[in-house]
């Protein structure tokens, strides 16, 4: 009996992640929003370095690792590029959102918060600086599994 105890507390006590396992490193970008008419679920505040101005963000991220379907590191940056769904996100909230700031988070830490200038149609986001090694191959593994779970469907 109390095997069985023991047991259920376990289970009651792990997350669950329907079949998946949690994401071994998350991406996710945000866009800025002025909060009106957000309630405290939908908007979440920020702030940027280097100085902590602070600012309000959808809470849903725009784009995130599930939509990353090839990582490139370059001299002078890292190409990342999204699957059909980011693309069109990231056309949708570039295009509607000129003058606010996009926000990318890498485990939950910022590392890029330029201000939207242009409308990106591409599917592809260039951070103007390296990855980690580590980091780099993270994404790769969370790249080519996406490329791979979408030749499933």
């Amino acid at each position: 009996m109390r095997y069985i105890l023991f047991a259920l507390a376990l289970l009651v006590a792990l997350p669950a992640y329907a079949g998946k396992s949690p994401p071994k490193i998350t991406l996710r970008i945000h866009v800025q929003t002025t909060g009106d008419g957000l309630s405290q679920n939908q908007a979440q505040t920020v702030y940027l370095p280097p100085n902590g101005e602070p600012i309000q963000l959808r809470a849903m991220p725009e784009v995130s690792e599930h939509n990353l379907i090839a990582i490139d590191p370059r001299p002078g940056g890292t190409l990342l590029t999204f699957d059909h769904d980011g693309q069109i996100n990231l056309s949708a909230v570039t295009a509607q959102n000129q003058g606010r700031i996009m926000v990318v988070f890498l485990d939950g830490y910022i590392i890029y918060a330029p201000v939207i200038d242009e409308q990106i149609t591409n599917g592809q986001l260039l951070l103007p600086h390296a990855l980690t090694p580590h980091a780099v191959q993270l994404l790769q593994d969370v790249a080519k599994k996406n490329v791979r779970d979408s030749r499933k469907q």
